[in-house]
C-alpha cells in the first residue's frame, strides 16, 4: 500500500531534478501525491522546458503538476545563489544533485558541486531553519574497502580510487555535522551502487560507469567489421582482449526506477528517516556473465579475465590498447567490488514491498539496446518498441561563425602551439583532419612535427592523414574552451574518430590539456581580431 503524503501543506525541495536519478525521484514523488520545490537552474524557461520533457517520457505532465500547485519552480544555483524560500512551507531537502565526474577539470568539477555546493545548502537550510535532510550519496564513497562495508558513516578516511569518491565521502562527513550542530535536525542517507537504465524497458538518460565497457566494446566490433566470423552463436567476431579482473567477482549495479522508489517511499514515512541505506543489489552480476551478455548483444568473442597480479599492461595488443583508453575511468571496477551491509535497505525494501530485480542476460541486453537506440544519449528515443528510433539534438551552426573557425585554426591555434607547454612535453608529430559537420566546407588539415604545427590546410584536399575527427559546431565550440572531455565527447558519439584509433584518442587528451592552457571562444577570436 502506498504511503500518505503529509498531511498539512508542507512542501520537500528537491536539488537535481533534470539529472538521471532526480527525474525519476520527482516522478516518484508526484506519484505519491508529495508537494514539491523543485530547483532549477537559469535561464528558468530552458530548465522548465528539459524537465517536462524529461517527465513526460515517465508519463507525467508538469503543466498539470505547475497548475494544481502540487509543484513549485524555484531559480537558484547550489554554488552561485540559492532563493528565498519564504512562503514556499519547505520542511525537508531532498540532495540528489552532483557531478558523477571521476577526474578533476578546470571548472572545478566534482568538488565544487559536490562539495562547495553541498556547504551552501547547508548554511541555506540552517538559515531557513529546515531541519530535514535527505542526502543521496554513492556506495563507493567507501573508496578501496577491504572488509563488508557498513551503513554507517565512519569517521576514517579511506584510500579513494579517485576524486569523486572523495568528495562523496567529504559531503557525507559534513552532513553529519550539521544534522548534530543543533537539536531536531534528521539526516537519511542513501547510497545507492551503480545506477543503470530502467530495470523494464533500459531507458537512461546518462551512459557513464558501466556503460563504458559496453561502449569500448561496441567500438571493437565495430572496428572489427568486416572480419571473419566464428561459427558460434550465429557467427561472431573473435578479438583477442585480455581483461584485468576476476571473471567471479560482482558488478554491483541498480535499475534507477528501483533506487527513486525506495527513496520515495523512505521520503514519506517519518519511521524511515535517520538511517543510512545501501541501495544494492543483494545478488548482483558476475563479471562474467556481463562480459557474456556484452559479448552477444555485439556478436563478439575472445574476452578473457586476467588476475589483476598477473596482468601485465606493457604487453597489450592494439585491440586491449583501444579497450582500455575507452574504458580506463572504470578499470577498478574490475578488479576493486565491495560488499555492502544491506541491513537497514532489506528493512526498507520490506517496508515497500518492493525488492530489486535480478540481472540475466535479457536484462542486461535492454541496457545495451537502449544505450544504441539513443545514440548514447545523443538522440532522443522517441520510439520504445522493437525498433526505436532517434532524433538529432545537434544545432546548426551561425553563418556568421564561419570566418571564425577558419581564425580558430589558421590564426590563434598556430600562435598558441608555439608557446603551449603541452605540446613542448609531448612533441607530437601527426597529421589529423577535423570536420564539423554543419559548416560549410568545414575541412582542415593540421600537420604537427614533433609539437609543432607545420601546416594547416581548409578543404578536401589530398593531404594524407593519420586519423579524422568528425563533430558539430557546438561540440567544437565547447571542445576548444575546455569544457567538453574527449573520452565523454567520444563515448556519447558528440565526436567520432576514422583512422587510427588508437593514436586519435591520445592525441584528443592532448588536445584537451592544450584546450585547458590555452581555452578559447568566440568573444577572445573577436577580440584579438584574428584573421586569416
Amino acid at each position: 500500500m502506498m504511503n500518505q503524503p503529509p498531511a498539512d501543506n508542507s512542501r520537500v525541495l528537491l536539488t537535481g531534478a533534470t539529472g538521471f536519478i532526480g527525474h525519476y525521484l520527482l516522478a516518484d514523488l508526484l506519484r505519491r501525491q508529495v508537494r514539491c520545490a523543485v530547483l532549477l537552474r537559469s535561464p528558468l524557461d530552458r530548465s522548465t522546458r528539459r524537465l517536462a520533457d524529461m517527465l513526460c517520457e515517465l508519463g507525467v505532465v508538469l503543466d498539470e503538476q505547475l497548475s494544481s500547485g502540487q509543484v513549485v519552480l524555484l531559480t537558484g544555483d547550489l554554488v552561485c545563489g540559492l532563493p528565498d524560500p519564504t512562503g514556499q512551507g519547505i520542511r525537508s531537502i531532498i540532495h540528489t544533485a552532483a557531478s558523477t565526474r571521476f577526474e578533476s577539470d578546470p571548472m572545478g568539477e566534482p568538488k565544487r558541486t559536490n562539495v562547495t555546493g553541498t556547504f551552501a545548502l547547508l548554511r541555506w537550510a540552517q538559515t531557513h531553519g529546515i531541519n530535514d535532510l535527505h542526502l543521496v550519496s554513492s556506495a563507493y564513497r567507501c573508496g578501496k574497502a577491504h572488509c563488508q562495508v557498513r551503513e554507517t558513516i565512519e569517521g576514517e578516511r579511506p584510500e579513494f580510487h579517485n576524486p569523486y569518491e572523495r568528495t562523496k565521502w567529504q559531503v557525507e562527513r559534513a552532513c553529519e555535522t550539521w544534522s548534530h550542530a543543533a537539536p531536531g535536525r534528521t539526516l537519511t542517507v542513501y547510497r545507492p551502487s551503480i545506477v543503470v537504465g530502467e530495470y523494464a524497458t533500459g531507458r537512461a538518460t546518462k551512459f557513464s560507469g558501466f556503460y563504458l565497457s559496453a561502449r569500448a566494446s561496441q567500438i571493437l566490433a565495430e572496428q572489427h567489421d568486416g572480419a571473419p566470423r566464428t561459427s558460434v552463436g550465429g557467427g561472431c567476431v573473435r578479438v583477442s582482449l585480455r581483461i584485468r579482473g576476476r571473471a567471479g567477482d560482482r558488478q554491483n549495479i541498480v535499475p534507477v526506477d528501483y533506487v527513486t522508489a525506495m527513496i520515495a517511499h523512505a521520503v514519506t514515512d517519518r519511521r524511515l528517516h535517520g538511517r543510512v541505506y545501501h541501495l544494492t543489489h543483494p545478488d548482483p552480476p558476475t563479471n562474467a556473465q556481463i562480459r557474456h551478455a556484452i559479448e552477444s548483444y555485439y556478436h563478439i568473442t575472445g574476452g578473457r579475465f586476467v588476475d589483476p597480479g598477473t596482468f601485465d599492461p606493457t604487453v597489450m595488443n592494439e585491440t586491449e590498447r583501444l579497450f582500455y583508453e575507452v574504458s580506463r575511468p572504470i578499470e577498478h571496477y574490475f578488479v576493486d567490488t565491495p560488499t555492502f551491509d544491506r541491513g537497514e535497505a532489506d528493512l526498507l525494501e520490506r517496508s515497500a514491498k518492493m525488492f530489486c530485480p535480478s540481472y540475466d542476460l535479457q536484462a542486461l541486453s535492454k541496457l545495451f539496446s537502449y544505450a544504441d537506440a539513443s545514440r548514447w544519449g545523443r538522440g532522443k528515443v522517441v520510439d520504445r518498441g522493437n525498433h526505436p528510433v532517434t532524433n538529432d539534438t545537434a544545432n546548426n551552426a551561425s553563418a556568421e561563425d564561419t570566418p571564425l573557425y577558419d581564425a580558430y585554426f589558421k590564426s590563434f591555434l598556430p600562435d598558441r602551439i608555439s608557446r603551449s607547454e603541452t605540446a613542448k612535453t609531448t612533441a607530437a608529430t601527426v597529421t589529423m583532419r577535423f570536420i564539423i559537420e554543419d559548416v560549410a566546407d568545414g575541412q582542415w588539415v593540421c600537420r604537427f612535427d614533433r609539437g609543432r604545427l607545420v601546416e594547416v590546410h581548409r578543404g578536401e584536399n589530398t593531404f594524407k592523414e593519420d586519423f579524422t575527427y568528425r563533430t558539430d559546431s557546438e561540440v567544437f565550440w565547447r571542445a576548444i574552451a575546455g569544457e567538453v572531455h574527449p573520452q565523454e565527447a567520444f563515448f556519447k558519439r558528440q565526436a567520432r574518430v576514422a583512422g587510427n584509433i588508437e593514436q586519435a584518442l591520445k592525441m584528443a587528451m592532448i588536445l584537451h590539456k592544450f584546450n585547458q592552457e590555452f581555452p578559447c571562444d568566440r568573444e577572445t577570436l573577436q577580440r584579438e581580431g584574428l584573421t586569416v
